[in-house]
């Protein structure tokens, strides 16, 4: 019987899921949950997400958060959870926030409520209302479904004539919008006759990363990088790193074990609660040998 023996205080789990070929393959995800401003294990940690959830509707609505329980990412997804908050906590019309960990750098402008009025000029906005903390959501992003409080630094809303990309939410994006869903592959007949019920043979494995394409890094980060946070918190801001930890993973088999690296594929910032949700995943291929795995041992350090 195959077991997981996890050696470290963090949420782990192993999967066996078909690759996009198909090929069974064993899936060990561990999350740690750690201190923001230190890197310190917290003392409570965080369970892996299970399922994709939704504000509202799934589909018609934005994900609050997306499940862990995927195949391997090519990057690393870099997330905040929280509100852009201005500057001393003093409530002003427009400000920017942002944050950076590694190479991932993004800023956002956050610009109080506004209307659009018709005046003998035009129509123009009214001058925006002064504004304490906006959520990072894509709810209140240029494109989302409340009046737009978050935009992109450069493309500023200035005409209701104007519309520039959707910009400024930094959570996860659902499978469904773009850019995820051009990674989906094509499901059609062609695929209905010789592929299903597995993946479109043009299926990308960049559908699994689930963050803004300006927040995903072109390979997956290592840990220690650095971490700026501007705006991005009521008690100030912060300049740390992530934290450094060295998992490893051992795949044993009837007479042989494998030791595949788990890759830092998902980073999750909480500022609000000072806290940061690192996700590791080592991918194996098992095909014929799912039976002959007989144990799964993950420890750090």
């Amino acid at each position: 019987m195959l077991q997981m023996r996890n050696h470290t205080p963090y949420a782990a789990r192993l999967l066996v899921l078909p690759d996009p070929d198909g090929v069974e393959s064993a899936v060990l995800i561990v999350q740690g949950t750690f201190r923001l401003a230190d890197g310190a294990p917290s003392a409570i940690q965080a369970p892996l997400i299970e399922a994709d959830t939704y504000a509202g509707a799934p589909g018609a609505s934005p994900l609050c958060d997306a499940s862990d329980l995927t195949l391997a990412k090519p990057g690393t997804d870099v997330l905040i959870e929280g509100a852009a908050h201005a500057p001393g906590g003093v409530a002003v019309p427009t400000f920017c926030a942002s944050f950076a960990v590694g190479p991932v750098r993004k800023t956002v402008r956050v610009v109080g409520d506004r209307q659009w009025r018709r005046t003998w000029i035009g129509v123009r906005a009214t001058q925006p209302l002064a504004v304490r903390a906006v959520p990072l959501s894509w709810v209140e992003a240029f494109g989302g479904d409340a009046p737009p409080r978050l935009e992109h630094p450069a493309h500023p809303v200035l005409s209701h004539r104007r519309c520039p990309p959707p910009w400024g939410g930094c959570g996860p994006i659902p499978p469904s919008w773009s850019p995820r869903c051009e990674h989906a592959g094509t499901y059609d007949q062609a695929w209905k006759r010789t592929r299903a019920p597995f993946l479109p043979a043009d299926f990308s494995p960049r559908f699994f990363h689930v963050a803004p394409a300006d927040q995903v890094t072109a390979v997956p980060l290592s840990g220690g990088e650095p971490v700026e946070l501007v705006n991005c918190r009521a008690v100030g801001d912060l300049r740390t790193a992530l934290p450094r930890r060295a998992l490893r993973a051992a795949f044993r088999f009837t007479g042989s074990e494998q030791l595949p690296v788990l890759h830092l594929d998902t980073v999750r910032l909480l500022p609000d609660v000072d806290e940061v949700r690192l996700v590791w995943r080592a991918v194996l291929p098992l095909g014929r040998r799912v039976l002959a795995l007989q144990q799964v041992e993950v420890s750090d350090g």
